[in-house]
């Protein structure tokens, strides 16, 4: 069963993406509700360590920032996303939609398979993490 969009709505999935799932739900937080240049100019902050992510609900391990509370950079996460978040905008130029009023609607994170390699890494899991992400036209 395909997901189905409203007609002023574009999607970009991304499945097991090699990202930590927890990461990929704090930064999900993060953009929700933002227009889309202002997600991608966040995005590209926290890639530089200019601006950490606040860590709301999985916050164990992270210190504090100069933003007020406990934040990270996950770097790798916040790449992946910033791919999403453009194929996001490119699939609603195509569908017809103005690319200046886009607005980040819904990020849905859910955990992915753990891959367990028996030589490689001495046997650790490798997380993975499915990522939809829906933007909608203002």
């Amino acid at each position: 069963m395909a997901l189905q969009t409203e007609p002023h709505q574009a999607k970009a999935v991304g499945k097991n993406l090699r990202v930590s799932w927890k990461d990929s739900t704090e930064i999900g937080r993060f953009i929700k509700g933002d227009e889309v240049e202002k997600a991608k100019n966040k995005l590209e902050r926290v890639i530089e360590k200019k601006l950490p992510v606040p860590m709301t609900k999985f916050d164990s391990g992270a210190g504090h920032k100069s933003s007020g509370g406990p934040g990270k950079y996950p770097v790798k996460a916040s790449e992946k996303m910033l791919e999403l978040v453009e194929q996001a905008e490119s699939n609603a130029e195509n569908e017809g939609l103005n690319r200046n009023a886009l607005k980040i609607e819904n990020v849905v994170t859910n955990q992915g398979p753990s891959i367990r390699t028996p030589k490689r890494h001495r046997g650790r899991e490798i997380k993975s993490s499915h990522v939809k992400l829906v933007v909608e036209q203002k």
